[in-house]
């Protein structure tokens, strides 16, 4: 992959990441925000699954040729972030009830789900479920309020187990594990799977190498991003949460409002790769600022909103003026780069020790033997 189509790819990245949590922010810190903005964290998800069907059948065909090198990538990628993300889940709820218990009920007198921000607390099922990414099969699904985005992990994981048995298995036997793997996820992940796939089609395209003139293809590439702007703003009315199951009357154009938003922008990308050329066009001020901010883009994501929602209760009338949302907001983004920094860029430091373990373990064999 070229250097600039990498760093195009970062940008989607980030803005997806951005998408959630300004959507979150308005939210919780009560922040009036256009709805083409305000609403667009539904939209930032579909934007994950379509670069990271992209990015998986690049790796597959680069890096992780075989099922081992992939399952030890995928697993170093969650498990650099998860523990963690889930130990600040807890964190924050035990601060919280501490310090707000008001704000952070368990549940109402009648047993419903409390209204207060904190929701109910993380329990050790929800957790193990979210360890396990198993929080979202078929309609037994397992949340915790402020650890919301974990939904859209439980889809990802799926969907890397899928592309691991339709690339490494041979035979009859991709067949038999394809319906096995429908069977046990359910429909709710199956339906949202295209927009995933569309991703790894958008990569096989740009494999072919097709070269447009730059002015035919800059234009073209601007008309596909401006276009993904008309798209939402006049056709994101029909969307709903990819995690909801609603009626087949919603549940057909909200999937093709997705899956129309991902060709958009599967478009631009392959529009990207089509005219970029071989020499770095972005300055390279520019290039380390987006490098820094989209590596820690998975922590922004997955661990903004206990972080957030901790800030909102201890300090309500703060964050009621815009200048407070605005710092609070700055303040939440600044504990997440933070935190990237204890996992999300620690992957090659994680890898060694896994790898020191595994050579302490063979030698450890070998002398027993």
């Amino acid at each position: 992959m070229s250097r600039n189509l990498s760093l195009f790819l970062d940008l989607l990245r980030l803005f997806a990441a951005l998408l959630v949590f300004v959507g979150h922010a308005g939210q919780v810190y009560r922040i009036d925000l256009p709805v083409i903005i305000g609403h667009s964290a539904k939209e930032g998800v579909a934007i994950f699954f379509v670069l990271s069907g992209f990015v998986i059948s690049h790796v597959v065909t680069f890096k992780e040729r075989d099922w081992r090198s992939y399952v030890r990538a995928r697993a170093l990628r969650m498990y650099s972030v998860i523990p963690l993300a889930v130990l600040v889940l807890i964190v924050c709820y035990a601060l919280g009830t501490y310090l707000v218990p008001q704000v952070y009920v368990a549940a109402a007198p009648d047993g419903a789900k409390a209204a207060g921000l904190g929701g109910v607390p993380p329990g050790w099922f929800e957790v193990l479920r979210y360890l396990t990414f198993t929080n979202e099969l078929w309609f037994d699904r397992a949340t915790i309020v402020t650890g919301a985005p974990f939904w859209s992990l439980a889809y990802e994981v799926a969907y890397y187990t899928l592309f691991a048995f339709l690339v490494f298995a041979r035979g009859s036997a991709r067949i038999v594990l394809a319906m096995a793997w429908c069977a046990v996820v359910g429909p709710r992940i199956v339906v949202a799977l295209p927009l995933w796939l569309l991703g790894v089609f958008i990569h096989r395209l740009v494999l072919r190498g097709w070269r447009l003139r730059p002015a035919i293809g800059w234009p073209l590439f601007a008309g596909l991003l401006l276009a993904s702007v008309v798209w939402k703003k006049y056709l994101g009315i029909s969307a709903i949460p990819l995690f909801e199951w609603p009626t087949v009357d919603r549940l057909i154009p909200s999937m093709a409002y997705y899956f129309g938003l991902g060709l958009l922008l599967g478009g631009a990308i392959v529009v990207f790769a089509s005219v970029e050329t071989t020499y770095s066009f972005f300055p390279s001020w520019f290039e380390k600022l987006v490098r820094y901010f989209a590596g820690a883009s998975f922590t922004l994501y997955i661990m903004h909103l206990p972080v957030m929602v901790l800030i909102g209760a201890v300090w309500p009338q703060w964050v009621a003026t815009p200048v407070g949302a605005l710092s609070a907001s700055l303040l939440t983004i600044a504990a997440m780069l933070f935190l990237a920094e204890l996992g999300e860029r620690r992957k090659a430091d994680i890898m060694k020790i896994i790898s020191t373990i595994s050579m302490m373990l063979s030698r450890k064999s070998v002398r027993s033997a």
